[in-house]
């Protein structure tokens, strides 16, 4: 049987799926990693195709952004599972290893056991729809499951390409990949799955976690925020380190034209750095640009809308009092040109205020707002009354400010001195909190996202507990269980005190 297309019910795919699931009963090991490969073989084999249709979709997207966030990024994350599948499916124990072997002693035994969900649907994103996709459903296969894959309807021409290579590598009960516009994406998010991974915006989440819980579907949602960036005071009296983090900082800004979910949104300055710092970002734009205008390098805006959305931001922020300020200064004819192809310039905004649009939306962009600061304490204030960004990203030394500054903030993670650390490191879990996202993924997290942690208990002891809890006309039970009560009281009292 091929894999499917739009022409396929998706609830017929979703069927044959669990059919197979429970028909076949977890897959083994070696079934696990054999799938990983054949999945991430069908990508890298695609390598080419892939480059030029994430390319043609955005209008111009460069070859090493692809070859780097989403092919290389897959490959890590899927050479990270298959070799530790085997381990991550063993039997865990609830406590201890002397705890378990004091149970074992008296005649109890009890395990975890990371079981499969069943089917598991994904719903990738359009900026990174390799990596936000394949990552997420290669954890799903080395967990176990079966895996429903939704493309993003932004990026046309890559998702067919993704469609095609696992339809030629993959069964459709095991891995199918459907394509098409915003109603099917709202049919699948409404499809009764074992669970169901979502990237994307917290607008479109929200909208996917309603339908989802139709059927109580499971969800983990991957969104973003406006990630702050805060400079600590010790770089203030340091030239070379408040240089350094403006360019990191104005690199990261250009990471896919400012179109990552991780990209920093505002930063903060110590007072006395403010117009300095300013002008070190437009330092390193200015010998950056040139150089990416010249190869035709810039990654464009995805789409119309996109693009419209931004330009809307910066127009609402000037005309309510803000400054913005441009990295690229053209003639009429120039910015026609820079608009026809959708490419922003980096800027920067300062001035801007709570009645603002781009104080509270997440710009997507080559945008910075920049804001100053004379304590520390008012920027962890301030943060506090926002919405939970994806990452806070602090500059400065791993110092008891800092580590304050990671206790008193709420965030899906934390970076020091660099772009997107909380995402590329092996290992570490990669997930929102509040309004950024609810669940994790990446290596082991991702197996335990895609599985069920069960409960295996057994007994070989001479009573039972439903003996044990059961109404007795013998006294001796209860007023043995009335002394432990109350020594157990005593203790806590004794503590409090």
């Amino acid at each position: 049987m091929s894999a499917t297309t739009t022409s396929t019910p998706m609830s017929e795919v979703l069927h044959l799926q669990r059919s197979a699931f429970h028909r076949d009963g977890p897959p083994s090991a070696a079934l696990r990693r054999d799938r990983i490969d054949r999945f991430v073989n069908a990508v890298v084999s695609s390598s080419d195709a892939l480059v030029e249709s994430l390319s043609d979709d955005f209008g111009h997207r460069p070859e090493v952004t692809t070859l780097v966030t989403d092919i290389l990024a897959l490959g890590v994350e899927a050479e990270i599972a298959r070799a530790n599948v085997g381990r991550w499916m063993r039997p865990r124990r609830p406590m201890g290893r002397v705890a378990c072997t004091a149970l074992r002693a008296v005649g109890v035994r009890a395990e975890m056991r990371p079981s499969p969900l069943g089917v598991v649907g994904v719903m990738g994103t359009w900026n990174f729809p390799i990596n936000l996709t394949a990552i997420p459903a290669v954890s799903a296969l080395a967990a176990g499951n079966r895996v429903m894959i939704k493309m993003s309807e932004q990026i046309p021409r890559t998702a067919d390409v993704l469609a095609n290579a696992l339809h030629d590598a993959f069964d459709v009960e095991e891995v199918a990949v459907l394509t098409g516009d915003v109603a099917v994406s709202q049919e699948f998010a409404a499809l009764d799955l074992d669970h169901l991974f979502f990237t994307g915006s917290a607008k479109v989440g929200s909208a996917v976690m309603a339908a989802a819980a139709k059927h109580l579907t499971p969800v983990t949602l991957e969104l973003g925020g406006k990630n702050p960036v805060v400079l600590g005071e010790d770089v203030e009296q340091d030239r070379a380190a408040l240089r350094r983090a403006a360019e990191r900082i104005a690199a990261a800004r250009l990471v896919n034209g400012g179109q990552v979910c991780l990209s920093p949104d505002e930063v903060y300055v110590p007072e006395s750095a403010g117009r300095t710092f300013v002008q070190e970002l437009f330092n390193a734009w200015g010998r950056t640009m040139p150089e990416l205008f010249e190869a035709g390098e810039v990654t464009t805006i995805v789409d119309e809308t996109s693009y419209g959305r931004i330009v809307a931001l910066l127009e609402d922020a000037s005309a309510k009092g803000a400054q913005v300020i441009g990295s690229v200064r053209s003639d009429d004819e120039g910015e026609d040109a820079l608009r026809e192809a959708r490419i922003l310039s980096p800027a920067v905004v300062l001035g801007v205020t709570d009645e603002m649009d781009i104080a509270h939306e997440e710009i997507f962009g080559p945008v910075l707002a920049v804001h100053t600061y004379s304590d520390v304490e008012d920027v962890i204030d301030l943060l506090a009354e926002k919405p939970a960004p994806l990452v806070v990203t602090w500059y400065g030394r791993d110092d008891a400010a800092f580590r304050d500054f990671v206790a008193r903030t709420r965030s899906g993670g934390v970076a020091r001195n660099d772009f997107a650390l909380t995402n590329v490191v092996p290992g570490v879990p990669f997930g929102g909190v509040g309004r950024s996202g609810t669940g994790r993924y990446h290596g082991r997290f991702g197996f335990d996202t895609f599985s069920h942690l069960r409960g295996v208990a057994g007994s070989d002891l001479p009573i039972s507990l439903a003996t044990l809890v059961s109404p007795s006309a013998d006294d001796r039970l209860l007023n043995t269980l009335r002394k432990v009560v109350s020594a157990y009281g005593g203790l806590l009292r004794r503590r409090l005190r």
